[in-house]
């Protein structure tokens, strides 16, 4: 059996939330697998690999090896009177 490597893992649990809960494509979208070229410097050992990539937020065009994690937002934690400061 093959091991999932980090970036595949990250991809298959992006998936996983993606297909059971309900995210808006203003959230986050798949878009499919493109290559990881040099103009993108964060991971050169990725360079001319396949990569899945999304959109991140409706504009953040972002390879699932740039993804660091993954957190459920409560609404109410965007709300200034709610977040602690007075």
């Amino acid at each position: 059996m093959k091991v999932p490597t980090k970036v595949e893992l990250q991809h298959m649990q992006l998936q996983a939330m993606i297909r059971d809960h309900s995210i808006s494509d203003s959230e986050l979208v798949y878009l499919g697998k493109k290559e990881y070229t040099t103009e993108y410097a964060a991971h050169p050992e990725y360079h001319g690999q396949l990569m899945h990539w999304y959109i991140i937020g409706g504009e953040h065009e972002v390879p699932v090896c740039d993804i660091e994690s993954v957190n459920q937002v409560d609404e109410d934690d965007c709300v200034p009177e709610n977040d602690g400061w007075h």
